[in-house]
């Protein structure tokens, strides 16, 4: 069985010029889970006033920890990079499309090779949203073999693989928002897509 986590950096307001969302897919989900609990045993001080590991509450020193142990397991990493000056070549009535829309760009550069379990950032609170989204999402996947798929939408403190998806988003926002490419030379397999470019 396969396990797909995503989550997203940046925003679709006015608070960031990018809009990063990412997938992380592994066979074994033990493998992601051991990272964190590891780095959650050997840094307990610096992490104690923290609930979950987030980029943006992380210490750098540990974010790159993170990032080199992935070095160490079979994964694979999706990106999509979409600048928010591209909005005018989409058509959508809202922010909540435009995040489906940008997501079923992602979907489409995943290919399933077996049963797969989609586990997503909850960022969605309505019950039709969350089956909108998980509609179009499954339809623009590559899945000509009509794999079984089953999504979840949780909070990332409940997942760990949910936090090793959020330091890659946030590794690559830190790059295109910031020009900080330290984060994303350590991460080795990714592939990375940017929408609507100039």
């Amino acid at each position: 069985m396969d396990y797909i986590y995503i989550d997203e950096s940046g925003d679709l307001g006015e608070d960031s010029k990018y809009f990063i969302i990412s997938a992380i897919i592994s066979s074994n989900k033990t493998d992601l889970e051991r990272i964190i609990n590891k780095i959650n045993r050997i840094f307990k001080k610096q992490l104690r006033n923290s609930n979950e590991i987030k980029g943006n509450n992380t210490p750098n020193y540990i974010i790159k920890k993170i990032l080199k142990r992935l070095e160490n397991i079979d994964y694979e990493a999706v990106i999509i990079v979409f600048n928010k000056e591209n909005k005018d070549k989409i058509k959508y009535s809202n922010n909540n499309e435009l995040y489906d829309i940008i997501a079923s760009e992602l979907a489409k550069m995943i290919t399933i090779k077996q049963k797969t379990s989609i586990i997503i950032d909850k960022s969605k609170t309505k019950h039709s949203d969350i089956k909108l989204f998980d509609k179009y999402f499954i339809e623009n996947l590559n899945n000509n073999l009509n794999f079984p798929i089953e999504i979840s939408h949780l909070s990332s403190t409940n997942s760990k693989g949910l936090q090793i998806i959020d330091i890659i988003s946030w590794s690559y926002f830190q790059n295109y928002e910031k020009n900080n490419e330290e984060f994303i030379k350590l991460i080795k397999n990714s592939n990375v897509k940017i929408l609507f470019e100039r």
